[in-house]
């Protein structure tokens, strides 16, 4: 698939500004341009299963990201503070990000919010280093994980 409900790959992917820890620390997409291409992760909740299985599979693929100059996030609508709990349980080293407030606010400029419960559909989006959408991947389940070798293939140059 390459679109959203409402991006499609080649469109400016929406700038964000999200909080990525409890003590105030930020995430701002567009600070990115430029530098990396970002892979955003958007996943429906903290500690669920098949979340908690996906953000290892990210963690495995951290250097292979590096080495390509890609910077991988994830997105979810829980708050900082179970975020940070979970980050730590897991021992990931990436930013997980909350769209807390206003609620699933980011995932709805993405197009992969599930209302009225207002978390994320499971899907990657990469932003290319120019700012536009260079690959969607949603699953097609939301307990299903994402094939990360297309998106690793998106993230190189």
């Amino acid at each position: 698939m390459s679109e959203t409900a409402t991006l499609k790959v080649g469109d400016e992917a929406p700038d964000f500004e999200l909080p990525s820890s409890p003590t105030g620390d930020k995430f701002k997409l567009s600070d990115y341009r430029g530098k990396n291409a970002v892979v955003i992760n958007f996943v429906p909740a903290a500690f669920s299963i098949p979340c908690s299985n996906q953000l290892p599979l990210i963690e495995q693929k951290l250097q292979e990201f590096e080495t390509q100059g890609a910077v991988p996030i994830v997105i979810s609508s829980d708050g900082p503070w179970a975020q940070a709990a979970w980050k730590k349980e897991l021992g990931v080293h990436f930013p997980i990000l909350s769209d807390f407030y206003p609620l699933g606010e980011t995932a709805k400029k993405y197009g992969v919010a599930i209302e009225p419960r207002m978390i994320a559909n499971r899907v990657v989006i990469v932003v290319g280093k120019d700012g536009k959408v260079a690959w969607i991947q949603p699953t097609e389940k939301l307990t299903d994980m994402p094939d990360y070798d297309p998106v690793m293939a998106c993230t190189k140059g």
